[in-house]
């Protein structure tokens, strides 16, 4: 998965956004971590050659753990192998229904936030057939977004945080009785901050 990208030249204007996109080696398809949706590659030693974009595309490949593409938009994608060998128990239901019918303490030592089940305002204004859903931001006063992602019965936590382009991505590790345990996969805005755990507010 793409996350945490290099930014070209930090002097000049660059295109967040494209992190979350998703390669899978086994079955060669390319996807992103907000949609199904896949499309085939084909590899070539260090090329990747996407047919139904009609690009190919050069990699870099750094030991047995990442890879880059080419810099796009003043970016460099960076792609991490993900570790799937902690398989839920739970279901996306439960996983929902533990964050929308709790209240939880503020992350980060700051941001109240509430996870609803309404969807995401801009999707519904534009009529966006996206899974995704209002973050309540009680701090900002403003909304921004959730939704999560299942891979190989490993579910990640997506969250936008309104006034924040950057997604900040969490591989779901855990889910108690009072806490969900979170891997902070992208999660750089309040650094040197991390959100490894939701907490049940008492």
């Amino acid at each position: 998965m793409s996350y945490n990208n290099r930014v070209v030249n930090e002097s000049e204007q660059y295109t967040s956004g494209q992190e979350g996109f998703i390669l899978d080696f086994e079955s060669k398809t390319l996807g992103h971590i907000s949609s199904d949706s896949v499309i085939k590659f084909k590899i070539n030693r260090y090329k990747i050659k996407i047919k139904e974009l009609n690009q190919k595309v050069r990699i870099k490949v750094f030991g047995n753990d990442s890879l880059e593409f080419p810099p796009s938009g003043n970016m460099i994608s960076v792609f991490h192998r993900l570790k799937l060998d902690n398989k839920t128990r739970y279901t996306k239901d439960e996983i929902v229904g533990f964050l929308t019918r709790n209240q939880f303490d503020t992350i980060y030592g700051f941001l109240d936030i509430e996870f609803s089940t309404d969807q995401y305002w801009i999707d519904k204004r534009f009529n966006e057939d996206k899974d995704r859903f209002d973050l309540i931001n009680n701090t900002w006063n403003e909304p921004g977004y959730w939704y999560l992602k299942r891979i190989d019965d490993v579910y990640f936590l997506i969250l936008n945080f309104s006034q924040i382009d950057e997604k900040h991505i969490y591989q779901i590790l855990e889910v108690k009785k009072d806490r969900m345990k979170l891997k902070p996969l992208q999660d750089g805005t309040f650094r040197p901050k991390q959100l490894t755990e939701l907490r049940i507010r008492l």
